[in-house]
């Protein structure tokens, strides 16, 4: 890897921390209340730590691969017929996240603020920016990664705003739901911290990868700290009745704050958001194109990029239906945990056999 494209090791933080803050925190609470009530925030912190386990078994799997990626790895293990076969579903599944991403805060945008605009003009505008972000590199996608965290960190202050109008014994009494409660609100809660998947891709772009990892710990510990207060502040304002009949919690929070000089706050939430979601949607895209290109090398990844946001735009235009949303939503969902929870660890099983066997 030329080292001009190449990112220095901090910022893995950025890029992993980027990829887990999208569109689900706008919505989780009223999913995860469903299994262990107010105590779920339990499963959610606990969650966050797993990863952790999740993050060493990947480190394991990359050290143990001859380019540093899981698409090299995949060959090398199932052949260049199956392994590229691999890579081109791992491709899918992440322009699926990419797709759900944007396709998501189009819906956001038409409900909160522009009800009266088309999607296909919202498509349209995105599009021409990903194009832009994911075809100047990767450089390019870390900036905007970078800023992604930085500035919605600083808009996620005025939470605090909202400390007068909590209720602490809403929190109470502790520990009431048996195991299986706080299993259903794990699952629903493991959307949250999907993303960092995607430095199985990117990771021969760090830098001295032997002093990354500590960077990637922190963006974990940095995600878990934001979704457990997140939780616990939406649990303390909301009864649990109400929670379950609200579609977007952490807007609907937001809309309570006012100032002097300006009265609809979420608003400016809604905008700035945008620069949440654009980290995830062109990371995840990146690594798509990345996935198709090293597999298929004659293909130009340009052409790859324009393909996948024409079809972007045609599901954003025509599949505006409520099941729609409902059906990418399950997908997205249920792909990701099979992949964090199965798929990597039987990759990481895997590589300790091999690893042995070679011994």
């Amino acid at each position: 890897m030329k080292e001009n494209k190449m990112v220095s090791p901090y910022f893995l933080f950025f890029l992993m921390n980027s990829t887990q803050t999208g569109v689900v925190v706008l919505s989780f609470q009223a999913n995860i209340i469903g299994g262990a009530g107010h105590d779920a925030w339990i499963p959610v912190l606990a969650l966050g730590l797993m990863m952790h386990v999740i993050f060493l078994m990947m480190l394991y799997i990359l050290k143990h691969s001859s380019a540093g990626d899981i698409l090299s790895f995949h060959k090398e293990i199932f052949g260049k017929v199956f392994g590229g076969m691999l890579n081109i579903i791992l491709a899918s599944y992440f322009s699926m996240v990419s797709l759900f991403t944007l396709h998501t805060y189009i819906d956001i945008l038409q409900i909160w603020v522009f009800d009266g605009i088309a999607s296909w003009e919202f498509s349209l505008l995105f599009s021409v920016l990903i194009f832009y972000i994911v075809a100047g590199g990767f450089r390019i996608v870390t900036a905007v990664a970078y800023w992604g965290v930085v500035i919605p960190s600083l808009m996620l202050l005025s939470l605090l705003y909202l400390l007068e109008f909590v209720e602490v014994s809403y929190l109470l009494p502790f520990f009431q739901f048996g195991a299986k409660d706080f299993f259903i609100s794990a699952k629903e809660a493991a959307p949250l911290y999907l993303g960092f998947e995607t430095v199985l891709v990117f990771f021969p772009f760090i830098k001295d990868r032997e002093k990354s990892p500590k960077w990637g710990h922190l963006a974990l510990l940095y995600s878990t700290f934001i979704y457990t207060m997140i939780t616990i502040m939406t649990f303390m304002f909301f009864t649990q009745g109400k929670l379950e009949h609200l579609t977007w919690p952490t807007l609907t929070m937001i809309k309570i704050i006012q100032f002097p000089f300006l009265e609809r706050f979420e608003f400016i939430f809604i905008f700035t958001w945008l620069l949440v979601v654009m980290p995830v949607i062109c990371i995840y895209l990146w690594s798509a194109i990345r996935s198709i290109k090293l597999t298929i090398p004659n293909v130009k990844a340009t052409y790859v990029l324009a393909g996948l946001l024409a079809v972007f735009h045609f599901v954003n235009s025509e599949l505006i239906e409520i099941q729609y949303s409902h059906l990418m939503d399950q997908i997205f969902g249920y792909s990701g945990l099979i992949f964090l929870f199965c798929y990597i660890p039987l990759l990481f099983l895997i590589s300790v056999v091999r690893k042995k066997l070679k011994k």
